[in-house]
């Protein structure tokens, strides 16, 4: 288990033992509510008889309630663990893509003739910035992005391989 998902099981442990408690504290509130309502008189014998009965029902009942919590919060952590594989097999993946050119069948967009949809494709591309990319032409270098104060120098170079202006 990595250490953000230690992070979130450890999160959730701490809410399912505040939640155990409180089962806990309301079990016990109402033993002392069943224990003062009895009518019925009885022998001290009796009575000790009954709380242990009461006791050890109840005991069972927050040991139930604590396997389902860990079992949930076993749950929640895998469930977290995959998200994080995801987003880092994702990450990975973005990171060893190559130029657009070097994949089979897929070529440069070309700043000039691109649609809003091609040029939002690209990593950091929204639609109010693609927008000002087709206001902006024609382009004689793609560099002209930066230089137009379209893309700082950094969202250039995510997307320098991708692009053309012919």
């Amino acid at each position: 288990m990595n250490p953000s998902t230690t992070r979130f099981a450890a999160t959730g442990s701490r809410r399912i033992a505040a939640r155990n408690w409180a089962l806990m504290l309301a079990l016990a509130a109402g033993l002392c509510a069943l224990a003062a309502c009895n009518t019925t008189p009885q022998s001290p014998a009796q009575q000790e008889q009954q709380l242990k009965e009461q006791a050890a029902k109840t005991t069972e009942e927050v040991k139930q309630g604590a396997k389902q919590a860990a079992a949930e919060g076993k749950v929640a952590a895998a469930d977290a663990e995959r998200k994080l594989d995801a987003i880092a097999a994702g990450v990975k993946e973005g990171m060893h893509d190559g130029p657009a050119s070097d994949k089979p069948g897929a070529g440069r967009v070309d700043l000039n003739s691109a649609s809003e949809d091609d040029l939002t494709a690209l990593p950091g591309i929204s639609h109010p910035r693609a927008r000002a990319i087709i206001d902006g032409r024609p382009y004689n270098s793609s560099h002209q992005l930066v230089t137009h104060h379209l893309l700082t120098e950094a969202q250039y170079e995510r997307i320098s391989s991708r692009v053309t202006a012919h």
